[in-house]
This record gives C-alpha cells, structure tokens and sequence, in this order.
C-alpha cells in the first residue's frame, strides 16, 4: 500500500462542496446535450493511494466500465478521469444523438459521443472548481477507454506517461494521490415510444495526481478554508 497525503475532515467536507458546485455546473451543460433535466450530485470524495483505485472502480461500479481521461495541468497536473459502467453510458450516447442516426450507425459513432460528454463533464466541473480555488486549471482532449479498472486506469499512461512514474515513486513516501469524486446521475430520457425514462447511473470522477499536485491540492484547500471561516 502506498503513501497518499491523507485529508481532514473539513478538507474532505470542502472538495464534496466544491465537487458538488462543479458537477452542478457540468449537469446544466450535460442537460443541453441530451435535452433533457439532469441531475449531478457528488455525494462523498475520498483521497487514496493510486494503487487503490481499479480495485475501488471494479468493487463500486459493474465492469466492463468506459472512461474518459484528459490530461491536466495547472493546480491538478495528472490525469482527470470520469468512469461509468459501459451499460450506464450507452442511453446517455443513444439521447446525445440526432434522431434520425440509423440504429446501425450508433456504435461507430459511440467513442466520438462518450468523449464529447466526457469533455463537457470534466472540463465546466474542474474550471470552475479552479476557478473558486483561485488557480488555474487547463485540459488536454479526451481520450476514450474501456475495460477493467486496472485497464480504464491504463489509459492515463498514454495521456499522461509521467504519472505512472509518479505513482510508483509514492512507495517511497513521495505523496503521488488520487482523488476519487463520487457521482450520481438521474435523468429522464426519452423511450421508444416517447414516454420518458428514467436513468440513474453512479459513476466516479478520478483526479490522478502527482506528488507535488497532491500537496499542492490540500494547501489550497487549507487558504480556501481559511477565507470561507473568516
């Protein structure tokens, strides 16, 4: 098991907060894209050792699971992951789509729409939780993943090679961590007979961070804190 910067409970209570603000955001433009209400609630966060997570994916979600990772610089420098079940995500490709995309047309299109949602969902979340931490963020292009959570977490070393690197080095105490948002999302998407149906699918967001991220990340956190209590 390896070393991670461990959070206080009124860091942890302030990322859920902050989580929660982000995704809130991400759900009105998560909304326009498949046209109906949606609703994004971060009920906890945790932070873990790297190493922890596939095992923490594959026991919370149903594998085979598909994520979507971009790289990250700025105050969260790593790899932003958000990972769902595969079966969870194919009514949320199937409501992005125009409706006349022939049924047969949906799976080569599938990769295109996941990594577009994906975007949305990363990007207004991580920005403006950026944003209210008062440092900047930016994001590469996302990058489309299926598999196992070993294999989902895989991808992040063709984004981000430095960041395996990274996560080993934490065996020696250096601090590499992850960040694990806990998602839930409802929506109501329209059936074939144009009743709408209702979908719940619990996801995670994963920040992969690197040491100098990780200590950084909880630092900010501390300033946060301190301005929000003054």
């Amino acid at each position: 098991m390896t070393a991670a910067p461990m959070l206080s409970e009124l860091e942890r209570d302030a990322l859920a907060e902050l989580g929660n603000i982000g995704i809130g955001k991400a759900s009105t433009a998560l909304g326009r894209m498949l046209g109906s209400l949606v609703t994004l609630s971060v009920p906890s966060v945790e932070m873990v050792p790297p190493d922890e997570v596939a095992g923490l994916l594959d026991r919370a979600l149903t594998p085979p699971l598909v994520g979507v990772s971009e790289k990250l610089g700025g105050l969260f420098a790593g790899c932003a992951l958000l990972v769902f079940p595969q079966a969870g995500s194919l009514p949320m490709v199937r409501a992005a789509l125009p409706p006349d995309v022939p049924p047969d047309d949906v799976p080569e299109l599938e990769d295109e729409v996941l990594a577009e949602l994906g975007n949305v969902v990363l990007n207004s979340a991580l920005a403006l939780v950026a944003n209210l931490l008062g440092e900047p963020v930016d994001t590469g292009l996302p990058v489309v993943i299926r598999g196992s959570g070993a294999e989902v977490l895989g991808g992040c070393a063709a984004v981000v090679p430095a960041i395996v690197a990274d996560a080993g080095a934490a065996q020696s105490g250096l601090g590499a961590a992850a960040v694990l948002f806990h998602i839930d999302l409802h929506t109501s998407l329209p059936g074939g007979d144009g009743v709408g149906v209702g979908v719940g699918v619990g996801g995670r967001v994963v920040l992969l961070l690197d040491s100098g991220s990780a200590d950084a990340l909880q630092a900010t956190l501390g300033r946060y804190i301190g301005r929000m209590v003054t």
